[in-house]
């Protein structure tokens, strides 16, 4: 039935395992064996031509080895067979070549593509079956090396001539192999043909209907993906995010030395809460000094307000005696000019008015001295006066310091950073002992490009998730976006004004308030790296040139 054979080999696998069915079926039927190895002609292989072969010369090398290989087999096996070597595709030369040879049948081995693969290049069966004239074995069963000396004896029995060559054992250039799939019989008879004619016509129609399907779903892919692309966009996206919270280093305005420390590490604190305390003991002898200072001001006071008084009463005796001096004098002025009274007299009664006079005015004088020491209000009472006002500042200042030595929780949060400090050690003042972390108000700061800001609004709705917690999200919204560029406050602005200027896209800082009322969520910690989605409600639409064409065409 046959009598040529044409074997395509490549040295694989699957050539292997044609080359063994094709010299089953040549035992058999007595044919002619012809040998064809085809050298792909790629891309590759035409770049290499180009530029000195030497790609190209080694590659047929290789080739001319593997054929050499199938020649060596095939004389092992007891046949004289042809071979050849060309270079193109596969398919197109393997029945170039069947045609030249006049070949019965052909055997290819089967290599098992992609569906993609298939999709789009197609097998090499589809064409042989369309441009060859003879009939053609794609072979797929790998036959061990006892099943092929069976089958080999078989054969010879069938004949009727028994076997001379070699040992029916193996062929010993090939090596053992698994059978991965069920033996095919290796006496194939002519009443198998017809049955794998319609098996391999059904798998053609149905390789035909996917890669139909496939070409079918490409214009649907693009229609969907382009919908997708209009109505879509009202999400604006960054991961340069991260969480904030109000952090605050825990000090105090006084110097002392550390008394007690009444948290630990990662404590969670509320507010109010005792966080450690200084040796109070200088802050209360400074207050007691203050109180006896403010006691000692208001008896000193108290005594100005008894002089004055007593002042007062003093210049009331001395107007007194002026009025009646004044009047003797007059009086012993009058006689002195009838000569009644003697010169002496009138001198004497002029020096005691002269006293008179000159102790009222230092009365006064004194009087006024008091006033102002009891700043104009001599009546008023003790605790307007600016000097008690000053005491008692500083005793209220030495009162302010004694409670600050007791150092207290500004709000809710978590304490870290505590075993800086320990009792006995000295801390300045403002000196930071540990840090604060509020975790009841928390925040996002995020940095998104300023071309992703076009649409972003205060109070659109924001999608939180934390890179921390996989699958879980938060709700949050915009609570404001910076006036400026992030670069706008660094400490060295670029300069653009040089020749070689690159536009860079700028970041523009954005807050979002995130809600955390659900205390089923984990908890948030500040510095967690996060990634907002705003909701901007603002579909990207048709791109601009084909909305121009379109109302150009209208």
């Amino acid at each position: 039935m046959y009598k040529r054979i044409l074997l395509a080999y490549d040295g694989s696998k699957e050539g292997r395992t044609a080359l063994r069915e094709g010299a089953l079926l040549a035992r058999r039927y007595r044919a002619r064996v012809f040998l064809l190895s085809v050298i792909t002609e790629a891309a590759g292989t035409k770049m290499g031509e180009g530029v000195g072969g030497g790609g190209v010369t080694q590659q047929h090398e290789d080739y001319e080895r593997v054929l050499q290989e199938g020649m060596t087999r095939l004389k092992q096996l007891g046949f004289d067979a042809v071979s050849k070597l060309v270079v193109g595709e596969p398919a197109r030369e393997i029945a170039a070549y069947a045609e030249q040879t006049a070949a019965d049948l052909v055997i290819v081995g089967h290599r098992r593509q992609s569906a993609f693969g298939r999709w789009w290049s197609g097998p090499s069966g589809a064409y042989l079956v369309d441009h060859i004239r003879c009939s053609l074995l794609v072979c797929r069963n790998i036959i061990s090396d006892e099943a092929f000396a069976a089958a080999l004896s078989e054969a010879d029995a069938f004949l009727g001539e028994p076997r001379h060559h070699g040992s029916p054992a193996s062929d010993p250039a090939h090596p053992p192999q698994r059978p991965i799939g069920p033996a095919e019989p290796s006496s194939a008879s002519d009443t198998e043909e017809p049955s794998a004619a319609p098996q391999r016509a059904v798998i053609t129609v149905a390789r035909r209907r996917v890669r139909l399907g496939l070409f079918l779903l490409l214009p649907l892919a693009l229609v969907v993906g382009a919908y997708l692309y209009v109505t879509g966009g009202g999400n604006v996206a960054t991961d340069d995010a991260y969480i904030e919270a109000d952090t605050v280093g825990i000090s105090t305005d006084v110097s002392g030395i550390v008394s007690q420390v009444h948290v630990a590490e990662n404590q969670r604190v509320e507010r109010g809460q005792v966080l450690y305390t200084l040796d109070d003991l200088p802050f209360r002898y400074a207050l007691s000094r203050a109180d006896a200072q403010l006691a000692g001001v208001k008896n000193d006071l108290t005594s100005l307000q008894a002089s004055y008084r007593d002042m007062q009463a003093q210049i009331k005796q001395a107007q007194y005696d002026v009025s009646y001096n004044l009047t003797q004098f007059r009086r012993a002025e009058n006689l002195s000019k009838v000569n009644v009274v003697s010169r002496t007299g009138f001198d004497t009664a002029q020096r005691n008015l002269q006293n008179a006079q000159q102790k009222l005015a230092s009365l006064e004088a004194q009087l006024a001295a008091i006033d102002a020491n009891l700043n104009g209000t001599p009546q008023g009472p003790v605790e307007r006066n600016p000097r008690y006002v000053a005491a008692l500042a500083q005793r209220d200042e030495a009162a302010r310091e004694l409670a600050h030595t007791i150092v207290r929780a500004p709000f809710g949060g978590i304490v870290t950073s505590v075993p800086s400090i320990q009792p006995g050690k000295y801390l300045a003042a403002s000196t930071t002992a540990f840090y604060l972390v509020d975790t009841d108000h928390v925040w996002v700061h995020a940095n998104p490009k300023e071309t992703q800001l076009t649409y972003v609004r205060p109070g659109q709705a924001v999608a939180v998730s934390v890179d921390t917690y996989p699958g879980r999200h938060w709700r949050g919204v915009v609570s404001s976006i910076s006036p400026a560029a992030a670069q706008q406050f660094a400490l060295l602005p670029a300069q653009n004004t040089s020749g070689n200027w690159v536009k860079v896209v700028q970041r523009i800082p954005l807050r979002v308030e995130v809600d955390t009322s659900d205390k089923s969520m984990p908890p948030l910690r500040a510095g967690m790296s996060v990634e907002i989605r705003i909701d901007t409600g603002h579909a990207r639409g048709m791109p601009s040139f084909l909305a121009a064409a379109a109302g150009h065409s209208r």
